[in-house]
C-alpha cells in the first residue's frame, strides 16, 4: 500500500509516491528494492518551451515573485557579509546586487580558469561565457549557481547553498520562458553551465541536460555554430557527451566529434575531439556483436594507430592527447574483448597513459580534462608505486581546484582497486567492468568530468 507523497524524500521515492526514510546517501527503500536512488536535490525536467502568448498568463498567476523576494531577504546576511571584499566599481555600476557581484567576481577571477579545457592559459569560459552574462539573466543565474557551490566549499556557509538553489531555480525558470526568443548560443551556454555544475558539484538535479543541448543544436542548424563561441560550446558538449557515455557505459547522446580523415592537419583541440568521439564509439559497442563488433573495433584501432604517429608528444597538449589515446586502447580492449589487467597489453597502455598524465603540470588548464583518462588507466594498474602516484595526483588536482567530483573520483578508484584485487586473488583473472561496477555499488556513474 502506497504512503502519501513525500516532499522531502529522495527523488526516486517522490516519483514513485512512496514515503522515504531519507537515509543518506541512499534511502533504505531504494537500497532494499535495488532501485537507483536519485538523491535529494531539486527536481528539474526538460519540457516543451512555453509559447510567447502563454508567458503573460503564467506570470500573472505566479506566486514565484513573492517566494523569490522572501528568499532574497533571507540572503541579505550573505550579501552584507561579503560586500566589502566582493564588489568592484564596474560590477556595482552595472546595477548588479551585492550578491550577484560577489558570485560573478568569483566566477571571473577564479572559477572560469579552474574549469577551462583550453590548451593555453586563456580561459575559454571567461572569453566566451562571461561577455554573454550581461545579455541574459538566465545565464547570469546559471553562472551564479555554479559560483555559489564552489564558494560553499572554500568558505562553508549554509547561505551559499541557499543562494545556489535559488539561482538554479531562477536560471531554469528564466530559460523556459525565453528559450523561443533567446539566442541558441546563449541557451546552449546556460544548459552546459547547468550540466557542468551537476557533474562537478554533484547537485543531482536529475535532469539530462545533454538531451536539452541536442534539441537546441539540431533546431538551430549548423550555421549557428560556425563561430568561435559556437565552436567552443560544441567542444564542451562533445567532452561532456563522451565522459557521460563512459561513466554510464551507454551510447553518447549527441554523437559529436572531430573528423579523423585528415589527421596530419589536426590541432590539439581537434585531436581531443577525435578521441572524445572515439570514447563515445567504444561506449556504443556494448550493443554490438559478431562481425559488426569486430569491424567497429578494428576501425577504432586504425584511428588510434594513426594518431600515434601524427600527434606530437611534446607539451601539455601532446601528453594529454597521447594519454587519451592510451586510455582509449584500455577502454577498447575491455569493451571489445573484455580484457583488462593483468593482461600485458592493458598494463602497458595503462602505464603509458599515466606517465603521459604525470608529465603535465598540475596547474595546466588541460588537467581539467584528465579525469577520464586517469580513471580509465588507474583502475587497471596493479603496480603499487603507480597507484601511490595516482593518489597523489588526484589529491593535488583537488587541492588546486576544490571540485567535489575529484574527491569522488579518488574514492571510486580506490573502490575499484579493492574489488579487482579481491577477484584476481580468488580467480587469477580480472573480469571487472569498472564503470558498471560503480553503477552497481554507487547507483551513479563514475565521476570522471
Amino acid at each position: 500500500m502506497a504512503f502519501r507523497r513525500t516532499r522531502t524524500g529522495c527523488l526516486t521515492c517522490r516519483e514513485d509516491g512512496y514515503k522515504c526514510d531519507e537515509q543518506k546517501p541512499f534511502c533504505g527503500r531504494c537500497v532494499r528494492l535495488g532501485k537507483r536512488c536519485k538523491g535529494y536535490g531539486l527536481k528539474l525536467k526538460w519540457q516543451s518551451p512555453i509559447r510567447p502568448q502563454e508567458v503573460e498568463k503564467v506570470e500573472k498567476g505566479s506566486k514565484g515573485q513573492r517566494r523569490r523576494k522572501a528568499s532574497t531577504t533571507a540572503l541579505t546576511g550573505l550579501q552584507s557579509q561579503h560586500l566589502a571584499v566582493s564588489t568592484s566599481p564596474r560590477a556595482m555600476s552595472s546595477g548588479l546586487s551585492p550578491q550577484h557581484a560577489y558570485l560573478l567576481d568569483h566566477w571571473s577571477t577564479t572559477l572560469a580558469s579552474l574549469i577551462t579545457m583550453a590548451p593555453s592559459a586563456q580561459s575559454q569560459f571567461h572569453t566566451h561565457i562571461t561577455p554573454m552574462i550581461a545579455h541574459s539573466p538566465s545565464l547570469r543565474s546559471a553562472v551564479c549557481f555554479m559560483a555559489a557551490h564552489h564558494l560553499s566549499i572554500l568558505r562553508p556557509d549554509p547561505l551559499l547553498i541557499n543562494a545556489a538553489t535559488q539561482h538554479q531555480i531562477d536560471a531554469v525558470s528564466s530559460l523556459r520562458k525565453t528559450i523561443l526568443t533567446e539566442s541558441p548560443l546563449i541557451s546552449l551556454a546556460i544548459i552546459m553551465i547547468l550540466q557542468a555544475t551537476d557533474r562537478l558539484f554533484m547537485t543531482n538535479s536529475g535532469v539530462n541536460h545533454l538531451e536539452g543541448a541536442k534539441v537546441i543544436i539540431e533546431q538551430a542548424g549548423p550555421r549557428t555554430w560556425d563561430c568561435d563561441i559556437g565552436a567552443f560550446l560544441l567542444d564542451l558538449c562533445c567532452y561532456h557527451d563522451a565522459v557521460v557515455s563512459v561513466s554510464e557505459r551507454a551510447p553518447p547522446i549527441l554523437g559529436l566529434g572531430g573528423d579523423a580523415s585528415y589527421l596530419e592537419l589536426i590541432d590539439p583541440m581537434q585531436g581531443l575531439k577525435i578521441l572524445w568521439a572515439i570514447f563515445g564509439q567504444i561506449s556504443s559497442m556494448g550493443s554490438q556483436e559478431g562481425a559488426l563488433l569486430d569491424a567497429q573495433g578494428e576501425a577504432i584501432e586504425t584511428v588510434l594507430r594513426a594518431l600515434d604517429t601524427c600527434v606530437s608528444r611534446e607539451g601539455d597538449a601532446g601528453h594529454t592527447i597521447h594519454a587519451y589515446k592510451e586510455a582509449a586502447h584500455v577502454y577498447l580492449h575491455r569493451a571489445w574483448h573484455n580484457v583488462g589487467s593483468p593482461h600485458p597489453g592493458t598494463l602497458k597502455h595503462a602505464r603509458e597513459c599515466l606517465n603521459h598524465l604525470f608529465q603535465v603540470p598540475i596547474s595546466s588548464p588541460l588537467v581539467s580534462t584528465h579525469a577520464c583518462p586517469l580513471w580509465t588507466a588507474a583502475c587497471e594498474t596493479i603496480d603499487c608505486e603507480l597507484r601511490d602516484r595516482v593518489r597523489e595526483r588526484v589529491r593535488a588536482m583537488y587541492e588546486l581546484r576544490h571540485l567535489p567530483s575529484l574527491r569522488r573520483l579518488g574514492q571510486d578508484i580506490e573502490d575499484i582497486w579493492g574489488i579487482k584485487d579481491e577477484e584476481r586473488s580468488a580467480t587469477g583473472i580480472d573480469k571487472v567492468d569498472c564503470a558498471r561496477t560503480i553503477l552497481a555499488i554507487r547507483r551513479r556513474g563514475a565521476d570522471i568530468v
